[in-house]
């Protein structure tokens, strides 16, 4: 071949390679958006390569996909709030042009945890585990439960080690009562992380939430509420007597003309048609001195005499 033939020839066909080598080369980058993991998939199958968000290059000559996995924490409350059938994730499968996943199902609710106890007392508990994907685990967690099954497999392992752990015979009903709540809590909440850990998943979170303790409960509260009411009888009761020993003390010195006794019992007259009369308001002026108070009646209310203390009352 001629000179002029080698010229044309490479006038002609390098920008061709050039032209192709840069359609491979952007065909070949992948994003991952923020937020998300990237398991790259070879002929269908899992491989070890998991792509943090960015971009990346992975070669296009190969039957190449990108799954995509939500790399933010998520959240599974067990409150019975909410829907849990058929809880996955919304994801673009094989998008090498770096699409933005929409992931719609970043926090799901179940069914709260009817344990029974050490005590054989039966409860209803609420709980909330925050866990994260791992991305060295995301094989094993794709080839196992898929984006559809990572929900299910935290509700199942999470009721399993809550109920385990609470169906302890040496903890009964009073772990979820002072000091013993907190020792509670992080008893469940190991239980919780080595069951997720084993299956390839990171608890980074729990919270112990209401415990419903049924008839037992109302046992407990009645109890509460008995000894305060109690409590506040014994108090109500030494008023009482205070109050007519006053009283009696009053009717003594009614004989006598000065306005002392009156005085005296002024304060709990006014303090009684306060407490009949709602739409009473009641203006006292300031200052020293024995000066009657002035009240402005409500719409229901009559006018009364307010100089004469026995007539308000």
């Amino acid at each position: 071949m001629s000179t002029l033939g080698w010229i044309i020839f490479l006038i002609l066909v390098l920008p061709a390679i050039g032209l192709l080598a840069w359609i491979i080369i952007v065909a070949s980058l992948v994003r991952v958006p923020s937020g998300s993991l990237g398991l790259v998939m070879a002929r269908g199958k899992a491989t070890d390569r998991t792509l943090l968000p960015g971009m990346h290059f992975v070669f296009a000559l190969r039957r190449v996909m990108v799954e995509e996995y939500p790399s933010v924490q998520l959240a599974y409350r067990a409150d019975g709030l909410g829907d849990q059938e058929n809880a996955g994730f919304t994801r673009q499968v094989g998008d090498r042009r770096g699409n933005r996943a929409a992931f719609d199902r970043l926090e799901v609710s179940g069914p709260p945890l009817r344990a029974i106890l050490g005590d054989r007392t039966e409860a209803t508990v609420v709980v909330t585990v925050r866990f994260q994907l791992v991305p060295e685990n995301l094989r094993e967690v794709h080839e196992r439960y898929g984006p559809n099954g990572v929900f299910s497999i935290v509700r199942d392992q999470t009721a399993r080690a809550v109920l385990g752990a609470l169906a302890d015979v040496d903890h009964g009903i009073e772990q979820f009562f002072g000091e013993q709540r907190l020792a509670c809590e992080r008893r469940l909440a190991d239980a919780v992380r080595g069951a997720l850990t084993a299956h390839g998943i990171l608890m980074t979170g729990f919270v112990l939430g209401a415990v419903e303790l049924g008839r037992t409960g109302e046992v407990i509260q009645a109890t509460v509420r008995a000894r305060y009411e109690l409590e506040r009888e014994r108090a109500e009761a030494e008023t009482r007597t205070l109050r007519a020993l006053n009283d009696a003390d009053l009717q003594k010195q009614l004989s006598t003309p000065s306005d002392d006794a009156w005085r005296y019992r002024e304060t709990d007259l006014w303090r009684e048609l306060v407490n009949r009369t709602e739409a009473l308001n009641v203006a006292l002026r300031a200052g020293p001195g024995p000066a009657p108070a002035a009240t402005t009646p409500g719409p229901e209310e009559t006018p009364t005499d307010a100089s004469d203390p026995e007539t308000a009352a």
